[in-house]
């Protein structure tokens, strides 16, 4: 499916960056909200704690309360009231005692127990020394008189006898005949309260409150602030609330601060009370303003990258594209064929010359697969190559090769192929050069047959040179061919044929049937003479490597340095040197002589023991092995020696598939030089 011609890559990148931009506000915005509900929801819950346990507590101090004042009033209307003439005397019955040690037991929770009579005076108080006091003019004692008979707690007043502030807590008192006979009064501490509520860390602004049915705040706390005792909060929505149930939650200003605080309420039943507990707004949304002010600064990171990395794709895009018409216009203009070949094989692209090198147009060529290009044999021989290289993990590989063009004809081409591959080691595709080398090719094909004509040639007149010298000394060409052939085996069983340049090795067993072609400087009369030959003669058959490097070294001077007239001067010049030193003509020892002129020593012995001669009879193999084997370290190298041992049967092979027809001549020279002279030959006769 082809990507709609709108949708470019920068297109599809913009596209990407704006998505992720969004996506991460939109997820910013949902963890936002999350992260809101969630802080709300756990100071909500963290109030409403605070006030359960508070109302808990506030209850059972008002319970007390109403407790000891039941007490004293239990006791006061059965003792007659005027009889009893102190707080003492009340306090002597045991639900009075029990009254007096939860008033101890309560600490600081009591200003004042207290009784007055119907007109308002005080005839009893807890407060030493007693200060008659008359509190007609207090609310609670207008109700009680007024027929509320019930418990009453009253907003806070500044006592008269004690100049303390106090919650009034009061029970009416019944005479005999059922009428009003004054109030049983418990002036509490607002600050037991409080300082019970700060006991609790609130946070900053943070606040406990015991709040009246009206609204009055009697008493409560307010973490780092003002207490706003005896304040009201009839006026805001929390007393709202609180009169439409007995416990809730809301977010309002309900202090007179005006500082909004989330707040949780519960009535402290059944008595007209209610706790509230709230926290300050700002308090509780400092944390969450953090993590928001937090995430803004990473979000806002994280999308400046986004736009970076939009930026550069942007860049890198453009330059792509330039690249890309870069490499276009280099891949048609090119004068070798370019190809990019999917692992399927199939083309990806070509460029023209491709097409003009093969004869097809463009639309023939994209639907004949490279293999359908190239010759059944080719492609045998090539199906091995292209899969080794894929396999092997190499990334790239080169190729020779011919393809087959529209017309027919073959061409010669040569294919550098570079393997591109996906993350996970597979195959993406195939980048090719193809280059036209069927002009070369003709050409070194011209080159090479011209090679082998010329070496064709220089081997006959090698031969030719070596069988001229042979027949100076009555051989026959067959010593030529069987010298070649022992000189090979040796050259290649010793291993010394990997001193040389492999291309050489040819040339090298040639060199070696030149080694006595200074014989042709020997007069006939010394080289051909039947009987023992005297001193002189023989210092003049010595001379016969001499004469040969030196023709040869001639035909280096005038065709200049070639390999092949060096192994042949090292071959002539040393071949009739010993291992201990006594060979000739310079005398050399071990392995300053040449390696070529050791083997070529031992081929040549070989072949003379071997060999009829006018003056002995040709040994057996197994004779001639013998005395080359007894020659190991002192006329011949000793691991060259082991080398022919090793391969003495293929000596015998050569030997009697290249077996001479007639007679051989002799070479002159000291006497008893091969071992076991005295059955070879006659004295001063040296069969090699």
């Amino acid at each position: 499916m082809k990507r709609p011609v709108f949708l470019t890559s920068g297109v599809l990148t913009g596209l990407f960056c704006g998505a992720m931009i969004l996506l991460s506000w939109g997820a910013f915005y949902l963890q936002l909200k999350t992260d809101r509900e969630r802080t709300v929801r756990n100071a909500f819950l963290q109030t409403d704690n605070l006030a359960r346990t508070f109302e808990e507590h506030s209850l059972r101090t008002v319970e007390n309360v109403r407790q000891v004042l039941f007490s004293l009033k239990e006791i006061y209307e059965k003792r007659g009231g005027g009889v009893v003439r102190t707080f003492e005397e009340a306090a002597n019955a045991s639900v009075a005692r029990y009254a007096i040690r939860s008033r101890e037991a309560q600490g600081n929770l009591f200003n004042l127990l207290s009784i007055a009579d119907e007109n308002g005076d005080l005839v009893l108080s807890s407060q030493v020394p007693f200060n008659p006091v008359n509190i007609v003019a207090r609310p609670f004692f207008r109700a009680h008189r007024d027929g509320e008979k019930g418990f009453l707690v009253g907003a806070p007043i500044l006592g008269t006898a004690t100049g303390k502030w106090y919650i009034p807590m009061s029970l009416p008192i019944e005479k005999p005949d059922g009428s009003f006979g004054g109030v049983v009064l418990a002036s509490v501490n607002p600050f037991y309260f409080s300082g019970f509520y700060r006991q609790v860390s609130l946070g900053a602004r943070g606040t406990v409150l015991l709040v009246g049915a009206g609204g009055t705040i009697l008493a409560g706390t307010v973490e780092g602030g003002e207490t706003p005792f005896g304040a009201s909060i009839a006026d805001s929505g929390l007393l709202t609330a609180m009169k439409a149930g007995e416990a809730g939650a809301l977010e309002c200003a309900g202090l007179p601060d005006g500082i909004l605080r989330l707040f949780s309420y519960r009535k402290v039943s059944p008595y007209p009370l209610y706790v509230v507990a709230g926290r300050e707004k700002n308090g509780v949304f400092a944390e969450y303003r953090r993590r928001r002010a937090a995430g803004l600064f990473s979000l806002v990171v994280f999308n400046a990258f986004v736009l970076v990395f939009f930026g550069a794709s942007v860049r890198a895009l453009k330059k792509e594209r330039q690249a890309e018409e870069r490499f276009r216009n280099f891949f048609e203009q090119n004068s070798v064929g370019f190809a990019l070949v999917a692992a399927d094989s199939a083309w990806i692209h070509f460029n023209g010359k491709l097409c003009e090198m093969l004869g097809y147009s463009r639309e023939e060529l994209m639907n004949l697969p490279w293999k359908k290009l190239t010759p059944p044999d080719v492609l045998e021989r090539e199906l091995p190559i292209f899969e080794k290289a894929l396999w092997s993990g190499t990334s790239d590989f080169f190729l020779e090769k011919q393809y087959v063009r529209k017309d027919g004809v073959r061409i010669d081409v040569d294919v550098t192929t570079k393997i591109m591959k996906n993350a996970d080691g597979s195959v993406r595709y195939f980048a090719s050069i193809i280059q036209d080398v069927s002009e070369r090719k003709k050409g070194e094909r011209l080159l090479e047959k011209r090679a082998a004509e010329l070496e064709k040639h220089r081997e006959a007149i090698i031969d030719g040179m070596a069988v001229l010298a042979e027949y100076r000394d009555m051989g026959t060409g067959n010593h030529v061919r069987r010298t070649k052939q022992y000189v090979k085996l040796l050259l290649e069983r010793s291993g010394s044929a990997s001193l040389f340049p492999e291309k050489d090795l040819p040339m090298i067993w040639q060199c070696a049937v030149l080694h006595d072609i200074g014989k042709v400087g020997v007069p006939d009369a010394v080289l051909l003479k039947p009987g023992g030959l005297t001193p002189e003669e023989f210092g003049v058959i010595r001379r016969h490597p001499s004469i040969g490097s030196d023709v040869l070294l001639r035909a280096e001077e005038l065709l200049g340095s070639d390999s092949f007239i060096t192994y042949a001067r090292q071959i002539t010049e040393y071949h009739h040197e010993r291992w201990d030193g006594t060979g000739y003509p310079h005398g050399l020892a071990g392995e300053d002589i040449p390696v070529l002129a050791r083997i070529t020593a031992i081929a040549d012995v070989y072949d003379a023991l071997i060999s009829r001669r006018p003056y002995k009879e040709p040994l057996p193999h197994e004779a001639a092995v013998e005395q080359i084997r007894a020659g190991s370290g002192t006329l011949f190298d000793p691991r060259l020696v082991e080398v022919f041992l090793g391969c003495a049967g293929e000596f015998d092979e050569i030997a009697k598939n290249n077996a001479d027809e007639g007679p051989s001549g002799t070479e002159e020279t000291e006497s008893g030089n091969v071992p076991g002279e005295g059955g070879a030959g006659r004295r001063g006769r040296d069969p090699s």
